[in-house]
């Protein structure tokens, strides 16, 4: 009785290469070829669509010809010797030869289904470690039928060849997205949204992303990590995306994110949302537990708690958590103490914007700009942050303003409950989640060097800071920006 080649032969070495490309000769000249040729390296990595999940060694992404997958098997010559073939099912239906349409087939849909349409052409290779071209050209002509030597990166191929097998695939597709575009479609783990605009993480959040917590199940501390990273540096978001691949992991993993107020968790749900629906993932987006501090306290424990902007959560409420949280792997986002396992995110996603001094009367100098922005340009949004006094101040004199222009943020409300408008009135504690063109700050030294700088950074035009009189914060600014 014949047997199946493919049925066979292929599942001889899956539990062996499930996952797992060794760096050898054959691959290192593949990852040459790719990096001289600005192609794209994935290496094990994960693939999620619907429910369902699957495993892949190696890709790589041509940007003017698709992507590439690559099944590393160590076949040698007397094991294809020994097999009769017989061409399988499956097999009549893939655009190659060689039996892989269940991976093509998973990205094919996952493709159509997020991008409705068939943009992306997929190419199967084998890498053969232990098989040369002088050996296969001893094979059986019905073997080398459904081996084609073009689909094949033998032992001895060099990197000309190699270059040349992988542009044969196809012809130079000019309509392709590009890279970043690809990959962050067939990794939802590293999808980052922005206004409905779709990029792929950095190297940086991917690190965290990607990190595996500790499993132990003792007493003590399971892990601590801490983020640390300027406003919009896409920490939230990072967390974000860890929560979601941790849920696409295992269904067994309770993940609950802390947020500062409940307006940032309303956000942040929103967000997750948006995520899941758009790149078709089964996620109950109810099953990842987005809770203000206090909510936290009074909740189940969850075995991975990431807590955002640790630094605005006030001291004693934190240490709580972090005690609550010690059978737990815990994440803290910009905290004071940097712990063991430390990741930094360096890109800042808006430039910096402008900066000037003012050393006035707090609260009216403030009025005057606001006056002053309102009147010139309603189209620039205005955030003025100050203490909980000074905004009752400007909010009392803001009255010759059209008050239907002027927003109290509150971070204890929900979202749905938060008007919205250009000019916005806020302290420091209910900071979180604004971005405006023109930011105004007071008070700036009566509160902490991690809030200022994470203030400063909410600006996309110009940042006033206003002071009446200087404090070690304000020489500190000066130096850094040169307005000494």
């Amino acid at each position: 009785m014949k047997k199946n080649f493919f049925s066979s032969i292929f599942k001889k070495t899956d539990k062996k290469n499930k996952l797992f490309i060794t760096d050898s000769l054959l691959v290192k000249k593949l990852k040459s070829v790719s990096i001289d040729n600005n192609f794209k390296i994935l290496e094990k990595i994960t693939i999620f669509h619907h429910s369902k999940k699957i495993n892949i060694p190696l890709i790589v992404i041509n940007p003017k010809r698709g992507i590439y997958i690559f099944e590393h098997k160590d076949w040698t010559y007397d094991d294809l010797s020994k097999y009769e073939i017989q061409k399988s099912q499956n097999n009549e239906r893939s655009h190659d030869t060689l039996a892989y349409d269940k991976v093509n087939t998973f990205i094919n849909m996952k493709f159509n289904e997020i991008l409705h349409n068939d943009c992306i052409k997929v190419f199967n290779y084998l890498l053969a470690e232990n098989l040369s071209f002088v050996d296969y050209e001893h094979l059986s002509e019905e073997k080398k039928s459904l081996l084609p030597d073009e689909k094949i990166i033998f032992s001895d191929t060099d990197n000309i060849n190699i270059l040349k097998k992988l542009n044969e695939a196809s012809d130079i597709d000019t309509t392709l997205p590009n890279i970043d575009f690809i990959m962050a479609n067939l990794l939802t783990q590293y999808l980052v949204l922005n206004n409905g605009a779709v990029s792929y993480a950095t190297q940086e959040q991917i690190s965290y992303i990607s990190h595996l917590f500790s499993d132990k199940d003792d007493t003590k501390f399971k892990e601590i990590i801490s983020i640390n990273g300027l406003a919009y540096s896409g920490k939230t978001t990072t967390l974000i995306l860890k929560a979601i691949f941790l849920k696409l992991s295992s269904d067994k993993n309770s993940v609950t994110i802390i947020e500062p107020t409940t307006l940032s968790c309303d956000i942040v749900k929103q967000s997750i949302l948006e995520l899941i629906e758009y790149s078709i993932v089964n996620i109950d987006v109810t099953s990842i537990n987005v809770y203000t501090p206090e909510e936290f306290l009074n909740s189940k424990l969850s075995s991975y708690v990431l807590c955002d902007d640790s630094f605005l959560v006030e001291n004693n409420i934190l240490q709580k958590i972090i005690s609550k949280s010690k059978k737990s792997n815990l994440t803290l986002v910009n905290p004071i103490d940097r712990y063991q396992n430390y990741y930094k995110l360096t890109k800042r996603f808006h430039e910096k914007a402008e900066i000037e001094f003012l050393n006035d009367k707090s609260y009216k100098t403030s009025l005057k700009l606001i006056k002053k922005y309102s009147k010139e340009n309603s189209s620039k949004s205005i955030l003025s942050i100050s203490s909980q006094q000074n905004k009752e101040n400007l909010m009392k004199d803001a009255e010759s303003l059209d008050s239907s222009d002027i927003v109290i943020r509150d971070g204890s409300k929900n979202l749905i409950d938060q008007s919205e408008g250009h000019i916005t009135i806020s302290d420091y504690k209910n900071m979180n989640t604004l971005r405006n063109d023109i930011v105004i700050l007071q008070d700036v030294c009566d509160i902490t060097q991690e809030e200022l700088s994470y203030a400063i950074n909410l600006a996309n035009n110009k940042i006033y800071i206003i002071y009446e009189q200087e404090c070690q914060s304000i020489l500190t600014l000066k130096k850094i920006f040169n307005k000494e």
